[in-house]
């Protein structure tokens, strides 16, 4: 072989560049593999949220310290503020979208994340119980001046849930696919939050409620098509 090699200078060098180059896209490509799969890994969540009686002093607490523009270091294991503050750091991840149906919604600093959200131009859609033109959503008007969307169940009834999807597959994918771009969108992980919970501050700090934070695929798509479903569905509401 060592003979072979002296004796064809120019085809062991190309030979064993080629060999190089090869073995490189090999490392590469599996260096990635496990760089995504790290990505995914962390990116996995699945979380159960309890509002009772536990977390409400807490809150008051909470919520009195903020008014004085006070920080409040709170040692309670049940404290509803971490709840809220786990939800606002989920809608401050979202890269691409957020869909939120709420039967109501009124939470000063939920209504400040959706903001924010607008400002680093995530989409936002919203579909709440009542007509969006009535005194009860006043307070929605200026995220729809910022570039929120938000509709409204036109039917006998009511639109009781309280779920967000945060970059939904399907929904990233249509963004997307308005941009025209010739490759497809960086990686991103959908996540739901769903529960019992109106996102006002009655229910998080007065009522016995949950909320499931879960990054499942196939529950996602789920949530995701039924917000589809129901935005087409109370078109013209806007």
């Amino acid at each position: 072989m060592i003979q072979w090699i002296r004796t064809h200078p120019i085809w062991s060098t190309l030979i064993i560049g080629v060999g190089t180059i090869a073995a490189s896209e090999v490392l590469w490509y599996f260096y990635n593999c496990v760089h995504d799969r790290l990505k995914w890994q962390q990116a996995q969540v699945h979380e159960v949220h309890m509002f009772n009686e536990l977390g409400f002093e807490c809150f008051q607490e909470h919520r009195a310290h903020s008014q004085w523009g006070k920080f409040f270091t709170c040692a309670n294991t049940h404290c509803t503020q971490r709840h809220i503050e786990r939800i606002i750091e989920l809608l401050a991840r979202a890269k691409f979208s957020i869909d939120l149906a709420m039967y109501s919604l009124s939470s000063p600093e939920i209504l400040l994340a959706l903001g924010k959200a607008l400002q680093r131009n995530v989409a936002v859609r919203l579909i709440v119980n009542h007509p969006v033109a009535t005194p009860i959503n006043a307070y929605i008007f200026n995220l729809m001046r910022a570039g929120l969307m938000a509709r409204s169940q036109p039917f006998v009834g009511f639109m009781h849930h309280k779920f967000c999807v945060i970059d939904g597959r399907t929904r990233v994918d249509h963004i997307w696919s308005l941009k025209r771009r010739s490759y497809g969108p960086p990686a991103t992980y959908s996540v739901v939050i769903n529960g019992s919970v109106n996102w006002t501050q009655g229910g998080f700090g007065a009522n016995w409620e949950n909320l499931v934070i879960t990054s499942h695929h196939r529950i996602a798509s789920e949530f995701q098509a039924e917000f589809d479903r129901m935005w087409e569905a109370f078109d013209g509401t806007d």
